[in-house]
């Protein structure tokens, strides 16, 4: 990445700590410290050989970075600007969030820097069962649970769950989480992520005392995301008149029609040429006069540059770290409602919980039982910070900080620290 992803996330949160005042409530355990350094950070070479023989070389990474109130848990992503540093502030965003949410988990994240998509379905199965190979004796359902990210699916948990019951010579099903429904997964878990955010919405929508039928919204990125958060919007009546991913943008003030166009981009790989609708600039989605802007693309999409021209009074953060520090402010000062990564797109993670727990049992629930499940941990998250944004006259993303700080700390103090 262009920024270090990590730097900011560490400046994000001493600014917050700067209140909490970890080093007196702490004393003698540098708690500030041993919650911003990642427990271990793994980086490796990867060998692909090619179809036609030639041989790929490409970075892994697994960053496990905190495990004070349960096993590592995060996703891996297949991308072509993944870094260190980017894998170690997800990781770092992923322990928060569990927090915030409240479930036993902590957090990691993994990744290799590839051009994923241009790989033949032979190459995608190579590299992942290698990427797997290698971390074989750092993952297990107690120890450090993989789930999908940016360019992986179900079909690479497939891949890694079986790559890890070869070499041990036993299934565990909790290794991974978002697997498909055959081998263990859970229903729901892969619409989870934009449930989440829409419920996160509705929240958000009564705190501010707005009616969501009839309410507009623009959501950049269409992947797994974006597209089920589009759904859920237009069943809540929500109209979407604006969408976007990486090849363009898209818009219809009379509401796009969500399930033809998630029709559209599933055939044609993307959202543009939807009949119908009028083609714009990518960067101008964010000045769309609508009610709800959903960022549910890659890290720091809204920044200094383009924060001012954002028109929405909800901005629900559906992908990890999209905000700027200097948009944040920009936003804040605006007036802006700003529903906080780590509490917005938590659902993907929590329904993975869920998933990890029917493992264990080997007991399983229907779709309605997920959603319920999930609708309540989202709405007790989401009324928490609230509460605490009430409480302390802060942002939202403060008070979410606050809260997943605290559990954090309480448990690593408890546990000791050395």
């Amino acid at each position: 990445m262009s920024v270090d992803a990590f730097a900011l996330a560490k400046q994000r949160f001493f600014r917050y700590t700067e209140k909490m005042d970890l080093d007196g409530r702490y004393p003698g355990q540098n708690m500030p410290e041993h919650l911003t350094e990642p427990d271990r950070s793994v980086e490796f070479r990867l060998s692909l050989k090619r179809d036609d023989g030639s041989i790929l070389v490409c970075r892994g990474y697994r960053v496990q970075f905190n495990d004070d109130r349960g096993p590592y848990k995060g996703g891996i992503r297949f991308h072509p600007v993944v870094d260190l540093s980017e894998v170690k502030a997800l990781a770092f965003w992923m322990y928060m969030k569990t927090a915030l949410v409240d479930i036993p988990f902590g957090g990691a994240k993994g990744g290799v820097t590839v051009d994923y998509p241009a790989l033949s379905l032979a190459e995608k199965e190579r590299l992942t069962k290698r990427y797997a190979m290698v971390l074989v004796d750092e993952l297990g359902s107690e120890r450090d649970i993989p789930a999908p990210d940016v360019n992986t699916s179900a079909r690479e948990m497939a891949w890694i769950m079986d790559t890890w019951r070869m070499i041990h010579g036993r299934y565990q099903r909790g290794i991974v989480t978002g697997k498909p429904i055959d081998m263990g997964g859970s229903l729901g878990r892969e619409a989870a992520t934009g449930r989440g955010v829409v419920f996160a919405i509705e929240e958000a929508a009564q705190q501010m005392e707005f009616a969501l039928p009839g309410a507009t919204a623009a959501i950049q990125g269409f992947g797994n995301v974006g597209s089920a958060t589009a759904r859920f919007l237009a069943e809540a009546g929500v109209r979407v008149t604006a969408v976007s991913d990486s090849q363009g943008a898209i818009r219809d003030p009379r509401g796009l029609d969500i399930a033809a166009l998630r029709r559209h981009a599933s055939e044609a790989g993307t959202v543009t040429g939807f009949p119908g609708a009028e083609p714009f600039a990518r960067d101008d989605l964010f000045a769309e006069p609508v009610d709800i802007l959903v960022p549910a693309a890659l890290e720091h999409a809204i920044d200094a540059d383009n924060a001012d021209r954002i028109q929405a009074r909800l901005v629900a953060e559906g992908a990890n770290g999209p905000t700027t520090m200097e948009a944040a402010h920009i936003l804040q000062e605006k007036g802006k409602v700003v529903i906080p990564d780590i509490l917005c797109n938590a659902g993907g993670v929590t329904v993975s919980y869920f998933e990890w727990v029917q493992n264990r049992q080997e007991f399983y629930w229907t779709a309605e039982k997920v959603d319920e499940e999930l609708r309540r941990v989202m709405v007790r998250a989401s009324r928490a910070v609230f509460a605490e944004a009430g409480k302390h006259a802060c942002c939202l993303r403060e008070a979410a900080y606050r809260i997943a700080i605290d559990r954090v700390a309480a448990a690593a103090s408890a546990r000791g620290v050395q």
